[in-house]
């Protein structure tokens, strides 16, 4: 009489099951919490908001036919959307104030980062911190006592933990750019 000898099963041991647990462990507890602090996706996530607000303003400044403004507070850590009579806008989203704050934890704030610094410049050389953009969509800086000029400069500065971004507004045509601060 002949014994069978039992067929070998098919699947992975549990030492092998084991090993591969913990390297996904080991290599999550590496690559989690470096995802968390990229401050350079944190700068440039905000560099996006900034120039879409910038954008916004831009083209309701054309469809409304008057100008529009985006007021810059460094102190407070802000900016604000205003129509011409300086009275903030209505977010088109979610119907609130269209105010957007640096460092904070709510919604409607860019946590982490901070807004360094503003200097829009006219065509007679004062920095102001309001840009505007005119029927046409041309670029305005704007005084705090509602003396709008043509922007000759625009800059602003934003900073994720060490890494800083510089966002550029070109005169005349409004062209938004982006590139790594000094």
């Amino acid at each position: 009489m002949q014994t069978k000898i039992p067929r070998a099963q098919k699947g992975f041991t549990l030492v092998e099951i084991l090993v591969v647990v913990i390297i996904l462990g080991i290599a999550g507890a590496i690559i989690v919490p470096s995802i968390g602090s990229r401050d350079d996706l944190k700068a440039a996530a905000a560099a996006r908001v900034i120039m879409a607000d910038l954008i916004y303003a831009q083209n309701l400044a054309i469809t409304s036919q008057g100008n529009r403004y985006v007021n810059f507070d460094t102190v407070n850590q802000q900016y604000s959307v205003t129509d011409s009579a300086a009275v903030v806008i209505q977010h088109p989203v979610n119907h609130v104030p269209y105010i957007q704050k640096f460092g904070g934890a709510s919604q409607s704030s860019l946590p982490d980062l901070k807004l360094v610094s503003t200097n829009f410049v006219g065509i007679s050389g004062v920095a102001q911190k309001i840009i505007g953009f005119d029927e046409l969509g041309t670029p305005l800086t704007c005084s705090a006592l509602g003396v709008t000029e043509t922007l000759a400069s625009g800059t602003m500065t934003i900073q994720a933990g060490k890494y800083k971004l510089k966002v550029d507004i070109e005169p005349y045509t409004g062209q938004i750019s982006v590139n790594p601060a000094p």
